[in-house]
C-alpha cells in the first residue's frame, strides 16, 4: 500500500488531505493507497477571523472546529506533533516516538508568529496574528483606551496576510469613531515597506484614504527594540516612536520541525518550486501555504490553490491520469476599508495587483468567506472557487 502524509492540520494540510480522499476514494477503499493528516492540534481555527474578534469584538469559539470534525472518514487523522523529517530514508517520528513512511509527503506547517524575536515586543504589545485568543486581548485594551497614542507595528517580513496590518489600521480608525473618541486617539503606522501596503499599485488606493482619516504612516521602519518602561518603538536607525497601546504583527517563522530536520533555513521557511511546491532535489515531497519560502503572499487563498494543484499531482502520479498542473502564484486577498467597503488584493506572478476601488459587494464577499470556510474545507466548493479562479483570470481581476 503506498502512504501518502500530510503534515500540518491548517487550511492547506486539511483541504489537501481531503482532496486527495476524493480523488483517490476508489484506491482508499480498495487498500491500495492511505492517506494520514498528522497535526499536533485537534482544533482548526478560522485565521481570518482574528481581525473581526480583534476589531469588532467576535468571540473566539465561534470560529474554532475539531479538526477529525473537518476530514474525510477515509483520512487517517492523527493528533501529533512532528518532531523530525527524515526525506533521505522517506519516515517521520512524531511527538510519542511513533515512526510513520510514506510514499509522497506534504509539509504544511506553516508559519509561527514569534514576538520574542524582537527584544522587548512580547511583553509590550498586544497582538492578533499569535491566535483567537490573543486577539480577544486586542479587543479588550481597545475597550478600556480612551485616549492616548495607538501604534501599529510591522515587525517584520514575511508575515501572515499582507493585508491584515493596513486593514486594522482601517478598523482602529472606524472603531474610534464609532466610540466618539477619535479626535482624542493618535493613530500611527509602523512599516518596514516603502507605503501602507507593500503593492503600489493598492498603496496608491488606500494610502491616501488613511491619510485622510488621519492616520500618521511612518514607511521604511526596520524595527530594532521596544522600550517597554519608555514606551517606545525604536528602529534600527534609533529613530523612537513613543505608544500608549502597541499593536504588533510579531516577527514569523518557519516551524521548528522544518530547522530540526534541516528541510527549511535558519527562519525555517521550506525552500520549494513556486510551481509545482516540490521541495528542492526531491519530487515525492511537497511544501504548501505559509510553510515554503516562495515568494508569494503567506495567505489563506495561497495555500487553498496550492493544495488543489499539489493533490490533483499527487493522485495523477499514483493513478497515471492527467498531467501535471502548476500553480500561477495566483493571490485574492480581502482587505476592509471600514464603512462597509472592501477590496480585493488579486494579482499572479506576472501580473501584480491592479488597481482596484473599494465596494460593498466585494465587503460583503468578505464577511460571507467565513460561513463558507468549513465547507471549502471539506472540498466541497472546489467546482465553485475553480470556476471563479479561472473567471477571474480571463477576465485579468
Amino acid at each position: 500500500m503506498k502512504h501518502v502524509v500530510v503534515v500540518g492540520g491548517g487550511t492547506g494540510g486539511t483541504l489537501l488531505a481531503n482532496l486527495l480522499a476524493s480523488k483517490l476514494r476508489g484506491e482508499i477503499d480498495s487498500g491500495k493507497i492511505g492517506v494520514t493528516l498528522v497535526s499536533d492540534n485537534p482544533h482548526h481555527v478560522f485565521q481570518p477571523a482574528n481581525l473581526e474578534i480583534a476589531f469588532h469584538g467576535a468571540q473566539p469559539q465561534k470560529y474554532i472546529r475539531k479538526q477529525n470534525t473537518l476530514l474525510s472518514r477515509r483520512v487517517q487523522f492523527l493528533s501529533e506533533g512532528v518532531e523530525k523529517i527524515n526525506i533521505a530514508d522517506r519516515h517521520l517520528i512524531t511527538s510519542s516516538g511513533n515512526e510513520l513512511d510514506y510514499d509522497y509527503l506534504v509539509i504544511a506547517t506553516g508559519s509561527v508568529a514569534d514576538p520574542s524575536l524582537t527584544p522587548g515586543l512580547a511583553e509590550a504589545s498586544v497582538n492578533f496574528h499569535t491566535s483567537p485568543w490573543d486577539a480577544a486581548k486586542v479587543w479588550q485594551a481597545l475597550s478600556t483606551f480612551e485616549r492616548g497614542k495607538v501604534v501599529l507595528v510591522i515587525a517584520g517580513v514575511p508575515h501572515k496576510c499582507p493585508p491584515a496590518p493596513t486593514e486594522a489600521m482601517f478598523l482602529l480608525d472606524e472603531y474610534f469613531r464609532k466610540r466618539g473618541t477619535r479626535d482624542r486617539v493618535e493613530l500611527t503606522f509602523l512599516t518596514p515597506y516603502p507605503h501602507a501596503y507593500p503593492a503600489k499599485t493598492i498603496a496608491d488606493i488606500v494610502q491616501p484614504m488613511l491619510e485622510e482619516r488621519g492616520v500618521n504612516i511612518i514607511p521604511f521602519f526596520s524595527i530594532d527594540q521596544v522600550d517597554a518602561a519608555g514606551k517606545k518603538v525604536v528602529s534600527l536607525e534609533g529613530e523612537e516612536v513613543p505608544y500608549d497601546l502597541l499593536i504588533a504583527v510579531p516577527p514569523h517563522r518557519g516551524a521548528r520541525v522544518a530547522v530540526v530536520s534541516e528541510i527549511g533555513d535558519k527562519d525555517g521557511w521550506i525552500p520549494a518550486d513556486k510551481h509545482y511546491m516540490t521541495v528542492n532535489g526531491y519530487d515525492d515531497v511537497y511544501a504548501i501555504g505559509d510553510a515554503t519560502n516562495i515568494p508569494i503572499s503567506k495567505s489563506g487563498v495561497v495555500a487553498h490553490l496550492q493544495a488543489g494543484i499539489v493533490a490533483h499531482n499527487i493522485a495523477s502520479s499514483i493513478t497515471g491520469a492527467d498531467g501535471k498542473q502548476k500553480y500561477n502564484g495566483r493571490i485574492n486577498c480581502p482587505l476592509e476599508v471600514g464603512g462597509g467597503k472592501a477590496l480585493f488584493v488579486s494579482g499572479t506572478y506576472t501580473r501584480p495587483p491592479k488597481h482596484m476601488q473599494p465596494t460593498r459587494m466585494r465587503y460583503l464577499m468578505k464577511k460571507s468567506f467565513a460561513s463558507l470556510y468549513w465547507l471549502m474545507l471539506k472540498g466541497s466548493l472546489e467546482p465553485i472557487f475553480n470556476i471563479y479562479f479561472r473567471e477571474k483570470e480571463e477576465n485579468g481581476s
